[in-house]
């Protein structure tokens, strides 16, 4: 007997079709917002020059995630501390909005550099009613997107106090004969140049003509009122003598305010055997605070 065995073939399941789909992702990167840091304002302390303006110079760094190019604008306004950085343009205390100049880009970094010109009248604050404040610069940054971003400098400097003046600078007692005195006074102005009401301290030389002959210093007189020859104070060759004015800070310029000026008015006796000619001398006033 023969017999046969046979393997039958296993099914194999039927494989389904694939599909596929697909779909597009959206996302939106928002713009970085700049930021503003490292402000600094120099000099420090601030030191004005009487009769003109000072400047002062505050710089900032400036950066942005999104790289520096992007950084469009940024300004400073420069100010006394208690008037704070939303303040009006005053020359006594507040510089606003000075467009500052951008360096090129360093990588996500620009550096800010603002500058102002102080007048000589700007409010001090190392003494007198601002002592405890200071000056400050505030920086706001501006992105190509219209994003900003601002700060201050942490370590404010102060501005200086200053004593200045200008005076009238010549006196012509005109002719007077030997032994004669003033009958009039002859007026010179001080008017104040810096940041504070001042008062004068005051000294002179003899007066010399050609040849030699001198008439003492000591001969002429200086008073705030006119009063009569002798009633003055006398002129010291050796020492500076205080004068009391009645000026006031300035608070303008061109021109300064009538109040901060102040007259001194000068009488000369001359002596009974002085010998006739014309005769000059160099008189120093000097400002100091009030």
């Amino acid at each position: 007997m023969i017999s046969f065995s046979s393997v039958w073939p296993l099914k194999t399941p039927g494989v389904k079709a694939e599909t596929t789909t697909t779909f597009t992702p959206q996302v939106t990167v928002g713009n970085a917002t700049p930021t503003v840091s490292s402000v600094e304002l120099t000099p420090s302390p601030i030191v004005l020059t009487d009769n003109t303006t000072t400047t002062v110079t505050c710089t900032a760094t400036i950066n942005d995630t999104d790289g520096g190019t992007t950084i469009s604008a940024a300004t400073g306004t420069i100010y006394r501390s208690d008037v704070g950085s939303s303040c009006s343009s005053d020359d006594n205390s507040c510089y606003p909005d000075n467009t500052c100049t951008l360096s090129a880009a360093d990588g996500n970094n620009k550096y800010a550099t603002c500058t102002a010109d102080i007048w000589f009248h700007a409010d001090p604050t190392d003494a007198g009613t601002y002592e405890g404040q200071t000056w400050q610069c505030y920086v706001i940054a501006e992105d190509d997107q219209g994003a900003t971003d601002s700060d201050t400098d942490t370590t404010p400097p102060e501005l200086n106090t200053l004593a200045a003046l200008t005076i009238t600078s010549s006196i012509d007692y005109e002719t007077l004969f030997a032994g004669a005195t003033s009958s009039s006074s002859k007026t010179t102005t001080a008017t104040t140049t810096g940041n504070t009401a001042i008062d004068v301290k005051i000294r002179g030389t003899d007066m010399e003509k050609d040849g030699g002959a001198t008439i003492p210093g000591a001969q002429q007189e200086y008073a705030t009122s006119s009063v009569d020859y002798g009633l003055g104070t006398d002129m010291s060759t050796t020492t500076y003598v205080a004068l009391e004015l009645e000026s006031l800070k300035p608070v303008q310029h061109n021109p300064v305010q009538a109040t901060a000026t102040d007259d001194i008015l000068w009488r000369i006796g001359i002596p009974v055997d002085q010998v006739s000619g014309i005769y000059y001398g160099t008189t120093t006033v000097a400002a100091q605070a009030d």
